[in-house]
């Protein structure tokens, strides 16, 4: 139950910082995030250009932590996700199904509708851009 309540802490602080770096001391060298809009990434490296490329498509993301939980190694993170996408208000709500070792990061498992970040990315032809060049870096 520490190691959970202490990451839940440094997550949640690391989405206050808004960078990419605040994240790399809580995964493990080889972390594995999964998320729905994106391939999976392993490594701190990947995982860091995922959150770099989400950053950059929504500069004032955050994340409001609503609750959490804990038990056989896992922890799970609920709240919403809200920023500011071509200059319109975009929010969603998200689980993280967490897996600790050691105290970091070992997986993470991120579960939420995909279609609102979709359909707001299609109805704001001035993400598209910014988008788009987010889908090439990743390769």
């Amino acid at each position: 139950m520490d190691d959970a309540a202490d990451l839940v802490e440094r997550f949640t602080k690391a989405w206050q910082a808004m960078d990419p770096d605040a994240f790399t001391p809580l995964f493990r060298p080889d972390v594995h995030l999964v998320h729905p809009l994106e391939p999976n990434t392993r490594g701190v490296d990947e995982a860091r250009a995922f959150m770099t490329r989400t950053m950059t498509l929504i500069p004032d993301l955050r994340y409001d932590v609503q609750g959490w939980a804990s038990g056989s190694g896992q922890v799970l993170i609920w709240g919403r996700l809200y920023g500011t996408l071509a200059g319109r208000p975009v929010e969603w709500p998200l689980v993280d199904r967490i897996t600790l070792a050691d105290g970091l990061i070992a997986r993470r498992v991120a579960y939420f509708d995909p279609l609102v970040v979709i359909g707001a990315v299609l109805r704001r032809p001035r993400a598209w851009l910014p988008y788009l060049r987010g889908l090439l870096r990743r390769r």
